[in-house]
């Protein structure tokens, strides 16, 4: 007969490893997988939190940019990891939420593959264009693409940065040619150069080139003048309405970590996140400090995702 004394024993044996390996955590070097390529926005995030991290645990943390299919590459490698904290997700809204919405067919699930951990930052979409396009505004920019229907191309990396060019076409009644790229600094790259003649980016990838003068940033996507670039008029003060639209970067744990290394691991990269070195670093850049605990990062995904299908519609785009 099976008794009490026996049970105990039983599960405590079975209790016992796993936890041995939580309390061992880091056991090896760190893989952050990063969806988009070197200089974006979630690079720059991704090899900041890596820094806390090593600092924190003293073992190697070692950033992999895996860009293409929208974000989905990473995803899919990352949510296929084994749970144990040695691998981690940094990512941009695009990956953890908007692709459900953008793309028929995806090889991960953002909500069902993956724990959220929390929002690193946030920041509105900034419409950027080659220096030598004739328009110092958005409206001059509306005027000349009326002007050129079909003539003037934009350059998207992300699901955020192609929404806006089709939420740009539809609401100022526009036509343009979508180009996509792996990532939005090839975008804003060949928006410099002359390629394409406009693109949106996130404020970290973009403004940089702004005060290079090798871009021109017409206006910003945010419904009252964003507080780090208060000089920057938005979009929607230029005629083109209700244009808002928000990018974020965040974490996300492969699903089924021990809630042991999930706290320990979380614990050091909102202690990384919110150090005044960090802050200021991403004030500079643009984007403003958000960390949430896990439950509010599942919402704002589930919130994301049915905006992007609500965005589509307007824009009239059919998932790909």
């Amino acid at each position: 007969m099976i008794t009490r004394r026996f049970l105990m024993a039983a599960t405590s044996a079975v209790a016992a490893p796993n936890l041995a390996r939580a309390n061992s955590f880091p056991n090896g070097p760190i893989r952050i997988l990063v969806p988009f390529g070197p200089g974006s926005a979630t690079d720059q995030a991704a090899r900041n939190v890596a820094d806390g991290l090593n600092r924190t645990f003293g073992v190697p943390v070692v950033v992999e940019n895996k860009p293409g299919a929208n974000g989905a590459i990473a995803a899919d490698l990352a949510a296929k990891s084994k749970p144990d904290g040695q691998t981690i997700f940094v990512c941009s809204n695009t990956a953890a939420a908007s692709n459900v919405a953008l793309m028929k067919s995806l090889p991960y699930d953002p909500l069902r593959d993956f724990d959220p951990v929390t929002i690193i930052g946030k920041a509105p979409v900034f419409m950027m264009v080659n220096p030598k396009i004739e328009a110092s505004t958005a409206q001059e920019f509306v005027a000349l693409a009326k002007r050129q229907p079909g003539k003037i191309n934009f350059g998207s990396g992300s699901s955020s940065t192609r929404i806006s060019g089709e939420l740009l076409k539809t609401k100022a009644g526009i036509d343009m040619v979508h180009v996509p790229y792996k990532s939005t600094p090839l975008a804003l790259q060949d928006t410099m150069s002359g390629h394409v003649q406009m693109c949106f980016t996130d404020p970290v990838t973009g403004l940089p080139q702004v005060k290079a003068g090798t871009v021109r940033c017409l206006g910003v996507g945010n419904r009252g003048r964003y507080k780090l670039t208060p000089d920057i008029p938005t979009l929607i003060e230029q005629g083109i309405p209700d244009f808002e639209l928000m990018t974020w970067t965040g974490v996300l744990f492969p699903r089924g970590m021990p809630q042991p290394v999930f706290n320990t691991l979380r614990d050091a990269i909102v202690k990384t996140i919110t150090e005044p070195g960090y802050v200021e670093r991403q004030a500079v850049g643009g984007s403003e400090i958000a960390p949430t605990t896990p439950e509010e990062m599942r919402q704002i995904q589930v919130a994301e995702i049915q905006l992007y299908r609500d965005m589509m519609k307007v824009a009239g785009i059919e998932p790909e």
